[in-house]
């Protein structure tokens, strides 16, 4: 298996490795947190003095929970990190994105617009980039807020046969990025070969999405978490991301 050595490492008291549940190893859904971006690591620890808190949500069926796929004569690839944004306009309507078809992982999922932190970068400022490069918004000239509302570790596969190990495990800090304009006034230009759709949507709508509670028929083929009947859906992390932070 080739190991993947790039972007910025996550870390408790040591390197991760995939193959564990993140936590199960923390023992605790509420998290600190510390972003050594000079060193390109990402510290994760449980009332460190100091660092800011937040939450960690996982899989339902999370295929690394009650397991552990490393040993001493193994390694995996290493934990990495991601950035999502949760954009959304002065309205309340957030921006997700329908994975392309033809992509290797995950084809016709919808997401929220983010990707894997490059080396020595800015948080914040990759995950902006990352909107750009999925949808060609320039965020800073209309950004009124950007905070940081969740983590969600990230299995693949998401489900494991006898003798198989993850592929890919990594950590997404989930931003919400509210916009002082209109989605009326925002153009969009998608990158085709990794989206093919996108959808501003209104937050009490997207939450019925999400639940599977809408009757509205523009909206069916992505109700509920990916993979659905339509082989559609909206991905399962970005689903709990987004009810963990928004939902009253």
């Amino acid at each position: 298996m080739q190991k993947i050595d790039y972007g910025v490492e996550v870390h408790i008291d040591d390197t991760l490795y995939a193959g564990r549940c993140l936590l199960q190893i923390l023992k605790s859904p509420l998290i600190s947190y510390k972003y050594q971006q000079d060193q390109a690591k990402f510290l994760l620890g449980i009332d460190q003095q100091g660092w800011p808190q937040t939450q960690l949500l996982h899989g339902t069926n999370c295929p690394c929970f009650n397991q552990d796929y490393q040993n001493k004569d193994m390694k995996l690839s290493k934990i990495r990190l991601a950035t999502v944004a949760m954009l959304c306009d002065k309205n309340d309507n957030f921006l997700i994105t329908r994975r392309h078809s033809q992509m290797k992982t995950f084809p016709k999922t919808w997401v929220f617009p983010g990707g894997m932190v490059e080396r020595l970068q800015d948080l914040e400022s990759e995950c902006l980039r990352e909107v750009q490069e999925e949808t060609g918004i320039n965020v800073l000239p209309i950004l009124n807020k950007m905070e940081l509302k969740v983590l969600y570790e990230s299995v693949y596969p998401t489900q494991l046969q006898v003798g198989q190990f993850p592929q890919k495990q990594t950590l997404c800090i989930f931003y919400e990025v509210k916009l002082n304009e209109s989605c009326n006034n925002i153009k969009v230009k998608i990158q085709e070969s990794e989206v093919d759709d996108f959808k501003w949507i209104p937050k009490n709508q997207l939450l019925d999405i999400m639940n599977v509670s809408t009757n509205d028929q523009q909206y069916k083929e992505m109700s509920g978490i990916y993979p659905n009947q339509y082989g559609s859906g909206i991905g399962e992390g970005h689903i709990k991301a987004f009810m963990n932070s928004y939902k009253n």
